[in-house]
């Protein structure tokens, strides 16, 4: 890596973050043509089961899908009937990856084997994947639960059954790459995983490594120790020697604390600080958003402080139970309040950051909000409607 970083303005920093995520505009058909092209674009996207907008799968490919593109076509991307394009598995909660960068986290796999291996009897283990191994196309946690005689697991109250399968998912000893509808199916990763997929898994360490790290760069193009870590739920640690490992050029920002990496290419692209866009070029933001995920980060880069309401009693809210950022050209200039009920996505609310002038914020508010709507299949209804 360079001796001497570089140092970038703020508003360069977030002409490269948006641009990473490849937003379409209007009138262009965009970078990606389904869900499964934008899952292998950014990496990762996180899940949430919450559906008072869509999941949060959704709302993440959507943002970045032409407008004419349909939620319900979304999940049929990620999860195919045919060839698995997906796995899910955690960082430090569910998301969901492409299947080609199985291999990439299997030193994160290595790390919860030796931490967690023991707890689980050889015998147990061996039971559910005989129940699993029966099933062709893999088996919904219930079944597991009935073959074995176990208590069946209702919201958060896990079965023991359930606990050891999910713990055998960390681990790699099972995988899901496929659904039932919103259930999601346990399989054998010898029989679920292309054969390509598992024999990169022993790649050397430092070549996962070195993988990994360019992958989080791809997809948040400038990154600190602390930003990597938190992106795949590493120890800093394990974070800085990936960035050493796979050549990342340093870069300072004013006003940071850490020093931030990005791809070598980056520095010598046409990167633009647009600022805040045209008006019908607005797109919403979900709270499981690449661009939201890691608060500090959006914070930092952004100026955006967001917390996420939803589990905060009514009385103690700030703005309310989901609220989606707005993104116009390369900043978030306001937030919205909105659910979606009967067939209508209601707007509930708009507020404007700080210094931006709220009619700009409103305007761009509800063009976001009639793309969203359209791309969810029902009408938009604002405030005083």
């Amino acid at each position: 890596m360079s001796a001497e970083p570089i140092t970038v303005s703020p508003e360069w920093i977030r002409g490269a973050v948006v641009g990473a995520q490849k937003i379409p505009a209007p009138a262009l058909p965009g970078e990606y043509w389904d869900a499964a092209e934008v899952l292998r674009g950014i990496g990762l996207i996180q899940l949430d089961p919450l559906t008072r907008v869509s999941t949060a799968q959704r709302l993440t490919s959507l943002t970045r899908l032409p407008r004419k593109h349909r939620a319900d076509q979304v999940d049929a991307a990620l999860w195919p009937a045919g060839a698995p394009a997906s796995f899910e598995s955690f960082t430090k909660v569910a998301c969901v990856f492409p299947l080609q960068d199985w291999p990439l986290l299997e030193l994160r796999r290595q790390s919860v084997r030796h931490k967690y291996g023991d707890t689980l009897s050889e015998q147990l283990r061996g039971q559910i994947r005989e129940v699993v191994a029966a099933q062709p196309r893999g088996v919904q946690i219930g079944t597991i639960e009935t073959a074995l005689d176990s208590a069946r697991t209702t919201g958060w109250n896990w079965s023991e059954i359930k606990q050891a399968a999910e713990l055998m998912v960390r681990t790699g000893e099972l995988v899901i790459t496929a659904r039932e509808g919103v259930i999601r199916l346990f399989d054998l990763p010898e029989r679920a995983l292309p054969p390509e997929v598992r024999q990169a898994e022993q790649l050397p360490p430092d070549e996962l490594r070195a993988g990994l790290a360019r992958r989080a760069a791809g997809t948040l193009a400038v990154m600190t120790v602390s930003d990597f870590a938190h992106h795949y739920h590493l120890s800093k640690h394990d974070a800085a020697h990936g960035i050493q490992l796979a050549g990342l050029l340093p870069v300072t920002v004013p006003d940071w604390r850490e020093t931030a990496y990005v791809l070598p290419g980056l520095l010598e692209a046409d990167v633009d600080p647009a600022g805040i866009g045209p008006v019908k070029e607005a797109r919403l933001i979900g709270p499981f958003d690449p661009l939201l995920r890691d608060r500090r980060r959006a914070l930092r880069i952004f100026g955006f402080d967001y917390t996420f309401e939803a589990y905060v009693p009514r009385d103690k809210r700030v703005y309310g139970h989901y609220v989606m950022g707005v993104l116009s050209g390369t900043e978030l200039i306001g937030r919205v309040d909105l659910w979606r009920s009967n067939g209508e996505l209601v707007l509930n609310r708009i507020w404007a950051e700080p210094g931006v002038p709220a009619r700009s914020v409103i305007a761009r508010a509800k063009a976001a909000a009639a793309t969203l709507a359209r791309q969810l299949g029902v009408s938009l209804r604002l405030p005083g409607d």
